[in-house]
């Protein structure tokens, strides 16, 4: 029995018969064009089903549906066994980064340290070279002083011994003592 589409699905010329799934093919002779007058034909309408099975003679024109299964997996590799070496590089690795940490922050307070003793250092160092100027000026002011504190001393010998010069008679030996201390006490005052 062949099965041809009903005619509102055909698009001009009609198609070549299908053979049922359970006919096996046939290949040696050409196919044949459906009579006109089967074409012309109202199709029936399949049968009703009814809950008794399938009517006696009547043979299904599409195959039943396949009934799908799970596909069998294929199992996968079994999982891989973590080495004992992994924690004990992860225990390694935050060690690690805690002495990383512990010696940047005693190298930063190392470094504070350093800058601190540094600053002192330079203020100690900025203190001495102002006493070492203080110093050289106290110095400069002694030298100064001993230079004023001679011409001092040199003046009071020369005011005595011009108190001498007068108070020794005129024309005496005692006068012309006098009149030689004046003349060397007083050289750099009267001369």
């Amino acid at each position: 029995m062949a099965y041809n589409p009903p005619p509102h699905y055909s698009f001009g010329e009609p198609v070549e018969p299908q053979q049922p799934p359970s006919a096996p093919p046939q290949y040696g002779s050409p196919p044949q064009s459906a009579p006109p007058s089967y074409m012309s034909q109202p199709q029936s309408a399949p049968p009703s089903y009814s809950p008794g099975g399938a009517p006696a003679g009547y043979v299904p024109t599409q195959p039943a549906p396949t009934q799908f299964t799970q596909p069998m997996l294929v199992p996968g590799p079994p999982p891989e066994r973590r080495s004992p070496v992994v924690p004990i590089l992860g225990v390694v690795t935050v060690i690690g980064f805690a002495a990383a940490a512990l010696s940047l922050a005693l190298w930063l307070r190392a470094d504070g340290d350093l800058s601190d003793a540094n600053a002192q250092l330079d203020d100690r160092d900025a203190e001495i070279a102002q006493l070492r100027e203080d110093l050289d000026a106290a110095e400069t002011q002694v030298s100064e002083l001993e230079v004023q504190a001679a011409d001092a001393e040199s003046m009071r010998a020369c005011l005595d011994d011009l108190a001498w010069f007068w108070a020794t008679p005129e024309g005496s030996e005692e006068e012309t003592q006098a009149w030689v201390a004046v003349s060397d006490s007083c050289a750099t005052w009267l001369f």
